[in-house]
């Protein structure tokens, strides 16, 4: 009796977090495997950008932004991100911000050659921003985040739980087996098998899904501090003159290159405090970090070096804090790891799916209510499969802010009249017992 209790409740935890949970589980699951791709999606949209052969001599960055901000007058430069090969373009990242839901940012694409502008990207608008932005906030403006990071809780206790409470009858059964007694049974054994075979994958999927959803939180109530954050203790200049203050960015580049074994340098900051540096961000070797993270600050003038950080060579902590990512998205071993990835991330929503089929046809006798269970879900996951397709076109035809728009409270009224229903129905369940307990007494 006293094993029996224990079961029961994690049969209860894990029911009861899959019902609530599994639903943005299971959105999460489809967003996941596409936005795996997202660097290969960009590469390809952004393929009518290369050049068709190299030049001999690469035109002054100053000119080039200079030109840009001409153009654009009312736009920041975010920075400047170097051609990738000799036929790749020299990327400006721009951006204006009038109000908290009126921003505006582009990727100026130019010929590094020649100083030809080739073409623009709206990126708040662009299909990889939507990828990114649904999956890691549901575009929800206000607690998307802190919903996705919930989620991966949700996640790692469904996992554990499922192992307690399947463990010891996967040991009684070959692994693979699916019993074809009937449709329950079938379903069951489906979600048995995924679960216990993706264990590990949605193990660390959950516990990196958590933290990066809470992160913003979590840094705030701990105090954690970014470890590569350097800022110069003294101002050089004042803001208006910094922005202004020429500098040589190729050999900047090529500066910081020598500075890391093996850096490929991304993204090139300079500096609008008055403090006269250049951040230039990029990666040091094919590990599991976030991208970007290995840096080399430089003074804006001499080219003189003023920090260098190389994610290899710091602590424990420091390589901790940004493997997050790098681990969640699978960036780190090329297209067939990440091909993996994204078969490894449809089993949450295969585990959701089945969840809910075993949950909804346990209670049905007949034949008809059996197929109306599989009606429902067959509704319900082309429905999202739709919503979330309909939702990429309106971030590309019309525009990121009005689907933020219809997605943020579309969010929160569907949490509210979907949660509403699992308690009203508990409620009933709960209650029915009871009255024909005190009708009979």
């Amino acid at each position: 009796m006293a094993t029996q209790k224990p079961k029961n409740l994690l049969w209860k935890v894990h029911q009861w977090i899959g019902l609530y949970v599994g639903i943005v589980i299971a959105a999460l699951s489809l967003t996941g495997a596409v936005a795996v791709f997202i660097p290969e999606i960009d590469a390809l949209l952004e393929r009518k950008y290369l050049l068709a052969d190299s030049g001999e001599t690469l035109q002054p960055v100053s000119g080039i932004v200079s030109e840009i901000q001409s153009s654009y007058p009312k736009f920041q430069i975010l920075g400047v991100q170097p051609p990738l090969s000799e036929l790749h373009p020299l990327i400006v990242d721009i951006y204006k911000e009038d109000a908290p839901y009126d921003s505006e940012r582009y990727q100026v694409f130019v010929n590094p050659y020649t100083a030809e502008i080739l073409g623009t990207k709206d990126h708040l608008n662009s299909l990889s921003n939507y990828l990114r932005q649904v999956h890691v906030r549901l575009m929800d403006a206000w607690w998307g985040r802190q919903i996705v990071g919930l989620a991966g809780i949700g996640l790692v206790v469904l996992c554990v739980t499922g192992l307690l409470i399947y463990g010891q009858f996967m040991k009684n059964q070959v692994f693979g087996a699916i019993r074809k007694k009937n449709l329950r049974i079938l379903m069951a054994d489906w979600h048995k098998m995924v679960g216990v075979a993706a264990l590990l994958f949605n193990l660390m999927i959950g516990i990196t899904g958590a933290w990066l959803g809470l992160q913003p939180v979590l840094i705030k109530w701990l105090d954690i501090k970014a470890p590569n954050a350097y800022k110069r203790a003294d101002k050089i200049s004042n803001p208006a003159e910094d922005v202004s203050q020429p500098y040589d960015y190729w050999q900047a580049v090529a500066v910081a290159k020598d500075q890391i074994p093996g850096f490929t340098p991304t993204q090139v900051i300079p500096s609008k405090d008055g403090s006269n540096t250049l951040e230039i961000k990029g990666d040091a070797g094919h590990l599991p970090f976030e991208p970007h993270i290995s840096k080399v600050v430089l003074d804006k003038t001499s080219l003189e070096v003023l920090d260098r950080y190389d994610i290899r060579k710091q602590a424990l902590a420091d390589k901790f804090y940004y493997l997050q990512e790098g681990l969640h998205f699978g960036r780190f071993g090329g297209i067939l790891l990440k091909t993996a990835y994204a078969l490894l991330g449809l089993t949450t929503g295969v585990l959701s799916i089945t969840g809910f089929f075993i949950y909804l046809i346990r209670t049905k006798k007949t034949a008809e209510e059996k197929s109306r269970v599989k009606q429902t879900i067959f509704v319900y996951c082309i429905s999202t499969v739709l919503f979330i397709i309909l939702l990429g076109l309106i971030v590309v035809l019309v525009g990121y802010a009005y689907a933020t728009m219809l997605m943020t409270p579309a969010v929160y009224l569907f949490l509210l009249v979907y949660l509403s229903y699992q308690l009203f129905r508990y409620w009933r369940r709960e209650k029915s017992p009871k009255q024909l307990l005190h009708e009979n007494g």
